[in-house]
C-alpha cells in the first residue's frame, strides 16, 4: 500500500476535504425499513399487514416497518419494527430498495424491504403505532400492464389498482410503476407486495 498522502484536484488531503465538507449541500432522504412476511394459508399465499394508528394513511393497512434510527442498520430496524408492531420475530432477507419520488407524503423517503417466509401464519399481536395486525390472503388479476390487487382477511378487503412497468429482464420496475387507485392499502405498499410475490 502506498503511504504517500493523496490529494484531490484542489490539492486537499482527505482530512482537509472532510474538514470543509458541507453536509447540508445535498438533500438527504429519511430512511425506513419495511417487512414482507408471507405464509402459506392453505388456500394460497398470505401477507402480514398492520393497520396504521397515525397519520399519514391513518386506519389503512401497511407493511410492518418504520424509520431507521441513528446508529441502526436497516436490517436491525426491520426486525425491531416487525417485533414492535406485530410481536413476531423471524429471519428475513433484503429484497429491494424503493426510492420512488413522492412515495411518502411526509417527504423524501427511501425504504429497504426485507422478506421472510413462514410455513403457516403465526398469530400477530399489534403494538407500537399499529392498532391491528392481520394476515391477508393475496389475489390479483392483470389486464395488460394494469393490475388489481385484492387483499382479504375475514370481512376486511382492501384493494389497489396499479400500472406496472417492466424492465428488459421482465421484472417489475418498482420505481417506474405507479399506484393508480388506493383503497385501504397505504403508501406504495401494493406495488411492493406484487413485486415480492413475483420474486418468490
Amino acid at each position: 500500500m502506498n503511504d504517500e498522502i493523496k490529494v484531490d484536484v484542489l490539492g486537499r488531503s482527505e482530512d482537509e476535504f472532510l474538514a470543509g465538507y458541507d453536509r447540508e449541500k445535498y438533500d438527504r432522504p429519511s430512511y425506513t425499513a419495511d417487512n414482507l412476511l408471507f405464509a402459506d394459508c392453505g388456500d394460497g399465499l398470505a401477507v402480514l399487514m398492520v393497520r396504521r394508528g397515525g397519520h399519514p394513511y391513518i386506519g389503512q393497512w401497511a407493511l410492518p416497518g418504520g424509520f431507521v434510527e441513528a446508529g441502526e442498520s436497516a436490517e436491525d430496524a426491520s426486525l425491531r419494527e416487525l417485533s414492535e408492531e406485530t410481536g413476531i420475530s423471524v429471519a428475513t432477507e433484503q429484497l429491494i430498495t424503493v426510492s420512488t419520488p413522492g412515495r411518502d407524503p411526509r417527504g423524501w423517503t427511501v425504504t429497504t424491504c426485507f422478506m421472510g417466509l413462514l410455513p403457516e401464519p403465526v398469530s400477530p399481536k399489534a403494538g407500537d403505532d399499529a392498532v391491528d395486525a392481520r394476515w391477508f390472503n393475496i389475489d390479483y388479476i392483470a389486464s395488460g400492464d394494469v393490475y388489481k390487487l385484492k387483499l382479504r382477511s375475514g370481512d376486511e378487503t382492501v384493494t389497489a389498482e396499479l400500472k406496472l412497468v417492466r424492465g428488459r429482464d421482465g421484472k417489475i420496475d418498482i420505481n417506474r410503476s405507479t399506484v393508480l387507485v388506493r383503497d385501504g392499502i397505504a403508501f406504495d405498499h401494493a406495488k411492493i407486495i406484487l413485486y415480492a410475490v413475483e420474486s418468490l
